[in-house]
């Protein structure tokens, strides 16, 4: 591993950063409109902790709601700063504060309801769309959410630091003392899904636990494990039986027992997992791409075997079509007959190629072509602080903010697209027919590479490449 030094700055980095620093400390003002109508009110049962038996539904499973027909569906992704991206039978729409009635433009969680819309959470609170209208409501007690579940009957679950919340027309928080006790004992809750019984199903660092409407029982160390996991992920197989993701494969939970399956190369936390029409589990990792478990066999699609954009993967779905859905940090991939279909700022109207979560209700909405969109080029100068040209020096951009480690040979050599050029005599540099998108520009400064900023707009870190134009980030200089 090398490590890359931090001795080169813009000049004008100060006021970007002041600038991003007020903009980030205005978005978390705004109060959403407080809305509630369709969200019934229920009342609100005892929570106590109970023995490491698997509870036992009382009813059968609630009938499913009416969601949209075949072709009609929809699926919106939560995109890096800028709100939601939504796709149905008219292509996309990207929704955002200035032009709809979205609160906030910072994503946390996206998930796919049983009546057919779909939640985001964001630093206002809670926002559900059903692909016309927005319906707001602010958080609880709670800050930022890492995952959303929806029931049957519209109550929304919120998985977040300190515990698990609970909304039915008003906030009830669950602490971390209901869902693991003792060495697993966390302040972190990673995860929330909802099975077809109703019962609620939640992770932590160290623990699972599940609420029948009365109870919680935990699963830990000792309690249904015969050692300490780290979990992470929560997903249902086409039985409605509970998986977990833990760091070294998943457990299933089946006739009171949970069944781990390690991977044999498995190193990477999944960020998230769902079950495709085949009973397939998928498991999309912070590094590693997704791993596929099906029937007792593993296997991994990475961009270097396949034609998945990223590494990457933030967040999965799966419609009801067989499709898989992967939000990557270079961009969405659709995985249909053994092939994935890839969307980014280049080929279609994605605003960003960082895509942060995935929802997809139905069969979801048919893939549109693919947009040829004119690709553009990306100039600048690099001078000494002293005024003199850094000449004859390595300059690479790609399309993932970097790090302060990397793991290729150079910053950018293991992402999925990248650039080479060098500086002139008076180091300027060129980088020509380069797709839309936003990049992380780095040069290399004697035997150390650092990362250079330029006129980086809204996006930290990156700068923007418009279809058929020449983005000029200036004069960069080396402060010595």
């Amino acid at each position: 591993m090398k490590k890359i030094p931090f001795q080169i700055f813009l000049a004008v980095s100060l006021l970007i950063f002041a600038s991003l620093a007020c903009q980030a400390v205005g978005e978390n003002h705004p109060t959403p409109t407080e809305s509630v109508a369709q969200l019934p009110q229920a009342a609100k049962p005892a929570a106590t902790t109970e023995p490491t038996t698997p509870p036992e539904p009382t009813q059968p499973a609630p009938p499913q709601p009416e969601v949209p027909s075949q072709g009609a569906g929809i699926a919106c992704v939560g995109i890096k700063d800028q709100g939601v991206a939504c796709l149905d039978e008219n292509g996309w729409k990207v929704y955002n504060k200035s032009n709809s009635q979205f609160a906030n433009d910072f994503i946390n969680a996206v998930t796919a309801c049983p009546d057919g819309r779909i939640a985001f959470a964001h630093f206002n609170g809670i926002s559900l769309f059903d692909g016309k209208e927005w319906n707001n409501f602010s958080k609880g007690d709670f800050s930022t959410v890492n995952a959303l579940a929806c029931d049957a009957n519209g109550t929304l679950w919120v998985a977040h630091f300190q515990g698990v919340s609970r909304y039915d027309g008003q906030w009830t928080k669950f602490g971390t003392d209901l869902l693991a006790t003792g060495n697993a004992a966390s302040e972190l809750v990673y995860d929330v899904a909802i099975d077809p019984n109703g019962v609620v199903w939640v992770t932590t660092p160290n623990s699972v636990a599940s609420f029948d409407g009365s109870n919680w029982t935990v699963y830990q160390e000792s309690q249904g494990f015969d050692k300490k996991l780290f979990f992470k992920s929560l997903a249902f197989d086409n039985l409605g039986k509970p998986i977990v993701s833990h760091g070294n494969g998943i457990a299933i939970f089946e006739d009171g027992k949970w069944l781990i399956s390690n991977s044999p190369d498995f190193i990477s936390s999944a960020e998230d997992m769902v079950v495709d029409t085949r009973g397939q589990v998928w498991l999309g990792t912070l590094s590693n791409g997704v791993y596929i478990f099906d029937k007792g066999s593993w296997s991994n699609q990475t961009f270097a075997n396949s034609e998945l954009s990223s590494n990457d993967v933030n967040a999965l779905a799966a419609d009801t079509g067989g499709r898989v859905w992967a939000a990557t940090e270079y961009g969405l991939s659709v995985f249909s007959d053994d092939t994935w279909t890839v969307f980014r700022m280049d080929n279609s109207d994605l605003p960003v190629n960082d895509i942060r979560g995935v929802a997809v209700i139905a069969d979801g909405p048919a893939l549109p072509a693919a947009i040829e969109k004119e690709t553009g080029s990306l100039t600048g100068q690099v001078k000494n602080n002293d005024g003199s040209p850094v000449a004859n020096a390595d300059v690479e951009i790609c399309v993932q903010i970097l790090g302060t480690r990397f793991f290729g040979a150079t910053p950018c050599s293991d992402q999925p697209f990248y650039l080479t050029s060098k500086t002139d005599s008076d180091g300027k540099f060129a980088f020509e027919n380069v797709p839309t998108g936003y990049y992380t520009l780095v040069m290399k400064v004697g035997d150390s590479w650092a990362q250079l900023t330029g006129n980086i707009g809204s996006i930290s870190e990156q700068v923007l490449v418009k279809p058929g134009q020449t983005t000029d980030v200036g004069d960069i200089t080396i402060k010595e």
